[in-house]
């Protein structure tokens, strides 16, 4: 979005809001305003009455910070131009609660609103919605735009099962498809699957699970996985282990290690890669040298599929399974919860086999998706190319 929205209003002056403005501006060159001037302590776990307590005097502790994060959010907004909402997962309370994004989300729409500025909720992921309170936040936000496009038909049709329908609102395709090409070292256009990028995730649902049951699953997924890396040890592939989120997924990465170790598969002696990654171009880096790509994380098979490497999905949402349906690889993706060793190597194996195949099918499908988001920024950004704050 920024590098397009650079291309497209060269004359702006942009800024972000953003959890960590020092990180936005290291990282993109960008100046930020913090999403929230407060600190928030962890989940309430004390049960009964003392619990109900600590929880109610959280909120009343809150207020304050609340009045202040209002007026700043306002503050900042006026005569600002536009404000761009964009992000895979923000439109969801998974592994946060109704004051968590849902209500991040709507302070700035609102806020927004009352700036009387522009909002445009852009290629926005829907994800699930637990909470009355969640839902009630998240379709107000939305209403407040003057324009709105959703990642995919799963998202759209999330957001209107919750109450929210706009059927005019257009599905488009995720905007990293619009990256620049010469973002991505490496375009695979034939030759044989040598190695194998495999992500791995923390699943973790706060609205799902009790921790005991979250154990159990988790668990049986470390091990399923661990199947799978020592079948494709024993077959000779190379295997470079990927991470999609730096701050839940070392932990996974480093528990597959113990694991593997422990049924005496080495790291250095059999060929398994875990370099770790902190930033995105990190990530395209590593990828760039695999050949198929098999992961649970959306981006490690979103970018794969940017520089034509075949995907497999270990799909843990339904967004997954829309983005490899829509590029035509529907085929190779099956649950998380239940994901099974032997259909997984029977799909890796026919991945394998039509992979020269494979790469000009997504190849063409990407360009398609590349076309129809230039599209999209050519109307979002029409009118803005005087100099505008946005």
């Amino acid at each position: 979005m920024l590098e397009n929205a650079r291309r497209h209003m060269p004359a702006a002056q942009i800024y972000a809001i953003s959890f960590n403005p020092a990180d936005t501006l290291q990282r993109h060159n960008l100046p930020a305003v913090p999403v929230t001037q407060q600190r928030f302590a962890g989940r309430v776990r004390s049960p009964g009455l003392r619990g109900k307590l600590v929880k109610v005097l959280r909120i009343f502790r809150r207020i304050p910070g609340e009045w202040r994060d209002w007026r700043m959010a306002v503050r900042t907004l006026r005569g600002t131009d536009l404000v761009v909402m964009t992000g895979t997962g923000m439109l969801t309370d998974y592994m946060t609660t109704a004051s968590g994004f849902p209500y991040d989300v709507f302070r700035w729409s609102a806020a927004a609103r009352i700036a009387r500025c522009r909002i445009q909720f852009v290629g926005v992921g829907v994800g699930p919605i637990y909470g009355r309170v969640s839902r009630f936040l998240i379709t107000r936000a939305l209403g407040f735009a003057d324009y709105r496009s959703f990642r995919d038909q799963n998202s759209k049709d999330r957001i209107r099962n919750n109450g929210f329908r706009r059927d005019a609102d257009p599905v488009v395709p995720d905007l990293v498809f619009s990256l620049a090409p010469q973002a991505f070292p490496r375009v695979h256009s034939a030759g044989p699957v040598r190695q194998v990028g495999l992500g791995v995730m923390d699943h973790r649902d706060i609205h799902m699970w009790s921790d005991a049951e979250h154990a159990a699953q988790y668990s049986s997924y470390l091990d399923k996985m661990c199947d799978f890396v020592c079948w494709l040890v024993g077959k000779g592939y190379q295997v470079r282990i990927l991470q999609g989120d730096a701050r839940h997924d070392a932990a996974t990465r480093a528990e597959l290690r113990a694991r593997l170790t422990a049924r005496g598969i080495l790291y250095d002696r059999d060929g398994i890669i875990d370099e770790g990654s902190a930033t995105v171009e990190d990530l395209i880096r590593q990828i760039a040298q695999t050949d198929l790509v098999v992961s649970p994380r959306f981006h490690n098979l979103l970018l794969g599929l940017m520089m034509n490497i075949p995907a497999i999905s270990i799909s843990y949402d339904p967004k997954n399974d829309c983005l490899l349906e829509g590029i035509g690889l529907g085929e190779f993706r099956q649950s998380l919860p239940d994901l099974d060793v032997q259909k997984l190597i029977a799909q890796f194996t026919q991945a394998v086999a039509r992979a020269d195949s494979l790469r000009p099918q997504i190849a063409k499908k990407s360009q398609e998706y590349r076309d129809a988001l230039e599209l999209q920024y050519q109307r979002i950004f029409a009118g803005y190319t005087a100099p505008a704050r946005s």
